[in-house]
């Protein structure tokens, strides 16, 4: 292929990039302005031109799932079997490179903890140190730690800069958590950046080695690079510094895994002063509209937002203004079969929101309207666990249901363990109505403790409590449930308790539209089935957060949420804060191609009580390209 007849295919800019053959070099790509495709024929010329063998180039992406989608167009480019090629993510990578280490050390053991296993060494590394759980959350733990590593920090380092005397604690457990990893001989998911770090830095035949396989490196969304990573990054890089990097700094929503993106560009600059850059400047995936209204977040602060599109025009931004959450559910259910019927599909639509608990009363809608749906994070409304500890609690005081006797005797807990489960229910393993007598009247005899015991007989009076309560209408028998059975206590001291209070309140409300427990248990079951039902067209309108949709597009999008509070985040404090939620906004709006929906509500229930909402600021938008609907 000659380099004449291939850059018609390409503007300007990105042929400079693509025709890039030694040193560092920086390509900033905003969205749209096929980044992918600088990528892939980058690589692809690097093999024609005969400066590199296919295994010479090692390129890095940000998520398995990119990896594999590289590959593919990999493939699809040089039209030969690519199984070998060096397409990686990060932890990918640096696992390979500790396989290999430990394969020419075949007496040490290799293993990965995954989550659970992991947060059990955490647990045990906690005790150890004298911490208490109920003071230190293991989940919270687990995050500092893991966010001390995506910046490189082992338990020393982290020792060394303790910013309180709760941090000191923290390294504490850190350290010992390490320390008990290392007895096992496992790893856990950070470490598979730490771990090589610290291997290529003592091992300087190894990194030469790597130096020789790969003299060719490839980064993709170099901005959501973190500290560790890059430490990584500038170890693998070679003497002849061909390390090309392609990221956008507009879209750098990930601040919360490393420092910020600014600093990691200037330690880029100084690490490499004589660095090629390159700006795209032509975005190819949407309208006029979507473009400039996405450019008018920012006064020009960064290099890849000045865009020009070269779609043409489209409809204008809708900037939709709405009752409260339920009416905005409403809307967007009603919106996405309006596009359906013109022809646009449902898997080309997404509705993205800022946190997973704004999805609840979408998911009702979508179901009540049988909008066809799928959820890239977090569980349908109908699987989460507190929806269906409710239908349990509601089957047994409607009927007496044996089979939901085990769903919710300890749920919430009742300090009833596995041996006391086991000692309770015998060899059968199923929990009856005669286990539960059983162990109200012999449980010493069953090896019980008087708590044990105590907890069994609490949950027989509530369910007959609840039985004898049966003929009340169900929005009332939920509500009973969740008061009577501490489940409103427990959810208060529970990291994801307003979201899964939330579920069981919308649950409530759509109880109210029957009369009888009955009545709305065989409505529920009916609903259940139809979700089984896919739609023919594929899986359906796309319901993400947005960190987790960034990467996509889609023909129309809605942005529900536009609220002060929201979206930016009222945990957004600070300015730099602030301008990471003004980052992630612009992800969101620039993933659609052709309509974007952005809408706000009036009042919104948060926290459990129902609140005046003010629009966001993101809405002071060019009255030009927006259509304002208030509904």
């Amino acid at each position: 292929m000659s380099s004449s007849n291939s850059a018609k295919t390409f503007t300007e800019k990105q042929w400079v990039a693509i025709e890039h053959e030694r040193g560092p070099a920086e390509v900033i790509s905003g969205p749209g302005t096929g980044k992918t495709t600088v990528l892939t024929e980058r690589f692809a010329r690097l093999i024609e031109k005969g400066m590199a063998w296919k295994y010479d180039i090692l390129l890095i992406t940000f998520t398995s799932k990119d990896a594999a989608e590289m590959r593919e167009r990999l493939q699809l480019r040089l039209g030969e079997d690519i199984d070998r090629l060096a397409v990686f993510n990060f932890h990918q990578y640096g696992k390979r490179i500790l396989e290999i280490e430990h394969g020419a050390q075949s007496d040490k053991a290799f293993r990965i903890y995954d989550g659970p296993a992991a947060y059990r060494v955490l647990l045990r590394a906690m005790k150890e140190v004298g911490a208490d759980e109920r003071v230190w959350q293991p989940e919270i733990v687990m995050e500092m730690i893991g966010g001390a590593k995506e910046k490189g920090l082992g338990p020393d380092e982290f020792l060394t800069v303790p910013d309180s005397a709760g941090q000191q604690v923290v390294a504490k457990m850190y350290r010992r958590y390490q320390e008990l990893l290392n007895e096992a001989g496992a790893y856990e998911f950070n470490d598979l950046i730490m771990k090589t770090i610290n291997l290529l830095e003592t091992r300087s035949d190894l990194l030469a080695q790597i130096h020789q396989q790969h003299p060719f490196i490839m980064v993709d969304e170099w901005q959501d690079t973190s500290v560790a990573q890059y430490r990584l990054l500038r170890l693998l890089t070679g003497p002849d510094a061909n390390l090309f990097v392609v990221g956008s700094e507009a879209q750098a929503i990930y601040e919360w895994r490393r420092a910020k993106y600014t600093r990691l560009e200037d330690q880029f600059c100084a690490d490499f002063p004589n660095a090629k850059t390159v700006v795209l400047e032509d975005n190819f995936r949407s309208t006029t509209q979507i473009v400039l209204a996405s450019r008018a977040l920012f006064n020009g602060h960064y290099r890849d937002v000045d865009l020009t599109a070269r779609r043409g025009d489209g409809p204008r931004v809708v900037d939709a203004r709405v009752g409260d959450e339920y009416a905005e559910a409403v809307y967007v259910a009603n919106e996405t079969r309006r596009l359906h019927d013109d022809g646009v599909r449902w898997q080309d639509m997404a509705v993205l929101y800022r946190t997973n608990a704004q999805s609840i009363p979408l998911q009702q809608e979508m179901i009540r309207q049988q909008v066809p749906h799928q959820l890239l994070q977090g569980q349908r409304l109908y699987n989460r666990r507190e929806v269906r500890d409710m239908i349990a609690y509601l089957s047994i005081a409607q009927n007496g249901d044996e089979a939901s006797l085990g769903q919710v005797i300890n749920s919430p807990p009742r300090g009833l363990g596995p041996h006391s489960l086991r000692a309770i229910m015998g060899a059968e393993l199923k929990l009856t109505w005669d286990h539960i007598y059983q162990a109200m009247l012999e449980g010493e005899k069953l090896g019980l403790r008087p708590q044990a015991v105590k907890a069994v007989t609490e949950f027989h009076d509530l369910v007959s409590d609840l039985t004898a309560r049966n003929s009340m209408p169900p929005q009332g028998l939920m509500e009973l449930v969740i008061e009577k059975s501490g489940y409103r206590a427990w959810l208060a001291d529970d990291l994801e308790g307003a979201s899964r209070l939330a579920s069981l309140q919308d649950l409530a409300r759509e109880a109210a539209e029957f009369d009888t427990v009955g009545e709305f248990l065989t409505a529920f079951k009916k609903k259940m089935e139809s979700l089984a039902v896919e739609s023919d067209e594929g899986p359906g309108v796309t319901l993400s957060t947005i960190h987790t949709v960034k990467g996509l597009e889609f023909d129309a999008v809605f942005l529900v949420g536009m609220e002060e509070g929201i979206l930016p985040h009222v945990k957004a404090k600070t300015p730099e804060e602030e301008e990471g939620e003004r980052r992630l906004m612009y992800v969101a709006m620039t993933r659609a191609r052709d309509w974007l929906h952005l809408v706000s509500a009036r009042t919104r229930e948060v926290n459990g009580r129902r609140r005046e909402r003010v629009p966001s600021r993101y809405l002071d938008l060019p009255a030009d390209i927006v259509e304002r609907k208030y509904l």
